[in-house]
């Protein structure tokens, strides 16, 4: 039992065991299995894999450490043996890399599997190619240049049978978009190839709707299977609440570490999870700070040769406790883990069983430690223990027909196998899309199709997977050099002239943006300061055009698209030590940044407007603490949402990403459950006005100006159930 200065709640969530099914298995196979020691399979790897042979598309919703890969890895080598070949797509190259051992298990019986990915040195590139494995692993990332080089592949192409898509809940929003053009450009390339279709094996975490969202993501029907049957060992849950002094929450990272210590020594292994790279930074620096020895970080960054000595380090039990990112959170294989920590809810339900899955041993009990931060969601979930496990999970969600994502990809297709006319027009908004391209001089007809121009195919470049729309190019003007970018519209809020711009562990200040040439410049602080900046802002919102609505606890929910006109006016300057603001700074010229995009909105009944006190404070509260709650339904980061709230009564929260991502969808669907959460949270902070834990929102545009709560709980009682 962890002794500890904080609120504390304790639970124990029963383990499991195993059941087994029932499948054949080719007997060299099943060899290579029982040297790992696996004689027998589970009863939903029985189940997936005779689906995979049936010809059925396959989701697997599973835990960590239930056995997918086995659903995917025996089919693989079957067809292998055959002759026939298949992709894996990993979401990160560590995982690709770490499962390329399970792969090369089945090299004796002649099958031969290698990593092909922006780590792969350019003469192991050149051999693969030549010398075409049975097993090619990947990430959507490399895909999307293969298919842009298919001519290179066409033999790999033309017996490509199985497609595997590994943990398909990342790939949710504008990534998932993008992936989702890219796995129907590969269905496509293979076409021009092959006569036979391709197969696709999907696995995910658990979440709410993995079958339509593989669907979604390929285009094709699919058949679930549930990976409920693989043992689980018994978790002692600790959830802990650092104290209030004077109205300031303890830190929550050296809570962490106070944790780390009595779970540590006598060889326990420890994972403690923080949700970002500077949180894990920090607690490093405390660990060393507070002598605690046997603690090392590991995250997404390192070299792949200092990742694996460390994961080497941990497994061999020469390093007691990892401070991780994701990182770890996917199926890395790094032995036994003995305890987790989470230093801050990861955002989902969904990503709090990844990282819990992490711990236990076979007939012993694992510890899992969830430490709450000072912030509306992560104290919801101390409140509420039972959703903190085991509530709705979130769900995935794509906008493959955004304008900003389709118009690259259609240039990518003609780069894939030139295109005819009937292939381009039926591309989502096809013929539209293509007469940009032929105004830009992007396209050029050859010999009856079309291909891109070397103009398209300098942009296609630099193109990115990873965002929709333009980006802004960021220049160290002291010395002259690019250093990165940043999506236009993350740019308005952090490269405002005057604003303290973070970028690898260093501080800047931006001297301009210039919206027009794409380029922001930079100069270095040159000292060390507790300040930063946060713009100040005015947004609108225009409804465009309606595209669902219907009565939702009183009131009407509607959705749709919508203009959002953004002007950043000012910012403030800010003390994070001592939680004050230093200065208030208008700008010379305000920033106006207008784009369409998805959007749903609430128009509360006039009797609530009317009845409550200082309704439009009450309104910019309620907005605040919705939004707060929406990542753990949608799995959506907060900087992916926007809001707007009207004193009439409306209330808009839009996808700040141009075009849509696809969220406003989900909490259209979900908006009850949303305001529940909100009321819940309200009701439960402690404290008199408003702080951090509830309506206090530290990127707030009007810095947190004309909020209520006692009015935001009057109005969130008053809607009806």
């Amino acid at each position: 039992m962890l002794s500890l200065d904080a609120e504390m709640k304790e639970f124990l969530e029963k383990g499991g065991s195993a059941h087994f099914g029932e499948v054949e298995v080719p007997k060299e196979i099943m060899g290579v299995l029982q040297a790992r020691g696996i004689e027998k399979l589970y009863k939903h790897q029985a189940e997936g894999i005779d689906n995979v042979r049936r010809g059925k598309n396959v989701v697997v919703t599973a835990p960590t450490a239930s056995g997918k890969s086995e659903i995917y890895l025996i089919p693989i080598i079957e067809a292998a043996l055959q002759g026939e070949r298949s992709i894996v797509i990993y979401p990160t190259k560590a995982l690709s890399r770490d499962q390329l051992a399970r792969f090369r298990e089945f090299a004796l019986l002649g099958v031969k599997s290698e990593v092909y990915d922006g780590d792969t040195a350019a003469h192991m590139r050149e051999r693969i190619r030549k010398e075409l494995p049975h097993v090619l692993i990947t990430n959507m990332d490399m895909l999307h240049f293969i298919l842009m080089n298919s001519h290179l592949f066409r033999k790999f192409l033309s017996s490509l049978k199985y497609v595997v898509i590994d943990e398909i809940h990342t790939y949710t929003g504008t990534f998932g978009s993008h992936s989702s053009n890219i796995i129907k450009r590969l269905r496509r390339v293979h076409s021009k190839y092959s006569k036979k279709k391709l197969q696709f094996i999907c696995c995910s975490a658990t979440v709410g709707n993995a079958l339509e969202f593989s669907e979604q993501l390929t285009g094709l029907p699919f058949s679930i299977v549930d990976a409920r049957y693989a043992p689980r060992s018994a978790v002692k849950h600790t959830l802990l609440n650092p104290n209030l002094s004077d109205g300031v929450r303890e830190s929550y990272t050296a809570l962490a570490l106070k944790a780390a210590r009595q779970l540590m020594g006598n060889g326990r292994k420890l994972l403690i999870f923080g949700n970002s790279h500077s949180v894990v930074e920090r607690i490093g620096i405390i660990a060393r700070e507070t002598n605690l020895q046997g603690i090392k970080i590991y995250r997404a960054g390192l070299e792949k040769d200092e990742r694996k000595k460390l994961e080497q380090e941990f497994r061999s039990g020469a390093t007691d406790a990892l401070v991780t990112t994701s990182a770890l959170e996917l199926g890395m294989d790094i032995g036994a883990v003995d305890s987790v920590i989470l230093a801050g809810f990861p955002g989902t339900v969904t990503r709090v069983r990844q990282r819990i899955g992490r711990a236990g041993r076979r007939g012993k009990e694992a510890n899992a430690v969830f430490i709450a931060r000072d912030n509306p969601l992560d104290q919801y979930y101390f409140e509420n223990p039972k959703e903190y496990l085991n509530g709705e999970p979130e769900s995935c969600y794509i906008n493959p027909e955004n304008e900003s994502i389709l118009k690259p990809h259609l240039l990518s297709l003609m780069r894939d196998y030139p295109a005819g006319i009937e292939e381009i027009l039926a591309f989502p908004m096809g013929g539209q899309l293509f007469s940009q391209l032929k105004e830009e001089g992007l396209c050029k007809e050859f010999a009856g199709d079309w291909i891109p121009t070397r103009k398209a195919l300098r942009q296609m470049r630099g193109m990115s997977i990873r965002s929709a729309g333009m980006s802004i190019r960021i220049y160290d003007s002291g010395k002259e050099k690019f250093i990165g970018e940043r999506e236009e519209g993350m740019a308005y809020s952090e490269l405002f002239p005057g604003a303290i711009y973070l970028h690898g562990g260093e501080k800047y200040v931006s001297e301009k943006l210039d919206v027009e040439r794409r380029t922001a410049f930079v100069r270095r602080l040159g000292y060390e300061t507790s300040e930063y900046t946060v713009a100040l802002r005015n947004r609108e919102a225009e409804v465009i055009e309606l595209l669902g609505e219907r009565e939702s606890l009183g009131g009407q929910l509607s959705y749709g698209k919508v203009h959002i006109s953004d002007e950043v006016y000012g910012y403030v300057l800010k003390d994070y030590l001592r939680d004050t603001i230093s200065d208030r700074i208008p700008l010379r010229e305000p920033l106006q940044y207008e784009f369409d995009t998805l959007a749903v909105w609430f128009d509360f009944p006039e009797e609530i407007a009317f009845s409550t006190d200082d309704f439009p404070s009450g309104l910019h509260a309620v907005e605040h603490v919705s939004i707060a709650m929406m990542p753990a339904l949608t799995g959506a980061d907060p900087a992916e949402l926007g809001g707007v709230s009207y004193p009439a009564g409306r209330m808009y929260v839009y996808d700040s990403t141009p075009n849509g991502a696809g969220l406003s969808k989900i909490i259209f669907d979900k908006f009850e459950r949303v305001e529940r959460m909100a009321l819940s949270r309200l009701r439960n902070c402690r404290c008199a006005r408003g702080c951090p834990s509830c309506i206090l929102d530290p990127q707030c545009g009007n810095n947190n100006r004309h909020l209520d709560k006692k009015a935001a709980i009057d109005i969130l009682e008053k809607l009806k159930d």
